[in-house]
């Protein structure tokens, strides 16, 4: 870049990013990197002018600096990798300039001139560090809860949510925080120990529903397919959903609070042992929760693989054993997408005739040729099938009858 003034500064991590400079030029970049208006949302003023300023926009005035959060589609990423002219990752603080009549980004390139006023502005990059932290955060929950058509307000109105204590609270003096800090770019005291003493709040709304999950994993987990079937259909039912989202909100905040705890400590001078601190505690808490999740997944799995007996003899239950399956998988995979957190959520579905079919040549190559008559849906058997073949079929039958009653008493 020239010496050019820019007039847009870009705080970038990933597919997440902060941007500030005047409007047009912030309009011109989203229509440039095809960012859609629901994946932006407005900067509070004093994080805008720290951007802006780190950057040069605007001489440093700040005057008709506007800034938004926004987040980059794979897409997106890839155009804004080739405004910045690079071919590997670009994170940081980038500048660029609006200078075409027509009105198209010229170039956006790396910020490496050092003023003044640029130092002064860097002395606090947690700033902009913890702001897109818990815009990214919340951008997480909100992708998930579009994914699963879910409503967050029904949700936390739950019932189920009375051992949580005041959700809705919690969350309240959070935003309340955060708004502050991202107008004034400072931390009041007061406002500080109001989010300190929601630490043990949010620990236990983790703790609870992961338990939850837990819960559901163990009934999936059971002896019995009846059992198991009912434990399915019970966390499709809405049952996972409603955890899962109550552990994205634990996890937001818990971002959100940690991202705070990062500017106090910068303020009181101590910011790499809060930073440190905020990362152990932010590992820990990712570990447990795909734990969790992922012995969920595999409880799932194991369910809808019923052993060739229970899938014979129940052919209109393990229809509804896959479709709750299904949507135990589909909720999952939710909020690993939305939470980048991989999880093996796969199981194979097995049509009711390939399992008759199996268990007829469990039985003996004889049966195998009757029972696979049967499945195949012709009416009669041929003539050549002897008495000894259709004693064979009354013991397969008289083995699913004594199953199910065995099944039944446990």
């Amino acid at each position: 870049m020239d010496d050019a003034e820019p007039n847009l500064a870009l705080y970038v991590e990933g597919e997440s990013a902060l941007v500030a400079g005047t409007p047009e030029a912030i309009t011109e970049l989203f229509r440039k990197l095809d960012v859609q208006p629901e994946a932006t949302s407005k900067l509070g003023s004093a994080v805008a002018d720290v951007l802006a300023l780190a950057a040069g926009v605007g001489a440093f005035s700040g005057a008709g600096i506007s800034g938004n959060s926004f987040q980059m589609t794979p897409e997106s990423y890839a155009r804004y990798m080739q405004l910045a002219g690079a071919t590997k990752e670009k994170f940081g603080i980038v500048s660029g300039v609006l200078r075409q009549p027509d009105g198209t980004i010229d170039t956006v390139v790396e910020l490496v001139s050092s003023t003044p006023a640029n130092s002064a502005a860097m002395v606090n990059p947690y700033v902009l560090a913890a702001t897109l932290a818990s815009r990214t955060a919340i951008h997480s929950l909100e992708v998930q809860l579009e994914s699963i058509d879910a409503k967050l307000d029904t949700v936390l109105r739950d019932a189920r949510n009375e051992a949580l204590g005041n959700i809705q609270g919690t969350s309240h003096i959070l935003d309340k925080a955060f708004g502050y800090f991202e107008d004034t770019g400072i931390l009041s005291d007061t406002l500080w120990d109001q989010v300190a003493g929601q630490s043990a709040q949010l620990a236990q709304m983790q703790a609870v529903a992961l338990n939850h999950i837990d819960g559901i994993s163990e009934g999936l987990e059971a002896r019995g397919f009846g059992k198991r079937l009912n434990a399915a259909q019970f966390a499709a039912s809405g049952e996972l959903q409603h955890w899962l989202i109550i552990t994205a909100v634990a996890l937001t905040n818990m971002v959100r609070m940690d991202s705070l705890e990062i500017v106090r400590g910068a303020a009181e001078g101590n910011s790499g042992a809060h930073a440190e601190h905020v990362e152990r505690s932010r590992v820990r808490r990712r570990e447990a929760t795909k734990a969790k999740l992922q012995r969920l997944a595999e409880a799932a799995a194991a369910a809808a693989k019923a052993d060739m007996m229970s899938r014979v003899m129940n052919p209109l239950e393990m229809p509804k054993m896959y479709e709750a399956v299904s949507e135990i998988n589909r909720l999952l995979k939710a909020f690993s997408d939305a939470y980048d957190m991989p999880l093996n959520v796969e199981f194979q579905r097995r049509e009711w005739h390939e399992s008759v079919i199996e268990l007829g040549q469990a039985a003996g190559a004889t049966v195998a040729g009757a029972v696979s008559v049967v499945a195949g849906g012709v009416a009669a058997a041929p003539k050549a099938i002897a008495g000894g073949v259709e004693d064979g079929i009354l013991h397969v039958a008289r083995s699913i009858e004594e199953r199910r009653k065995v099944e039944a008493d446990e």
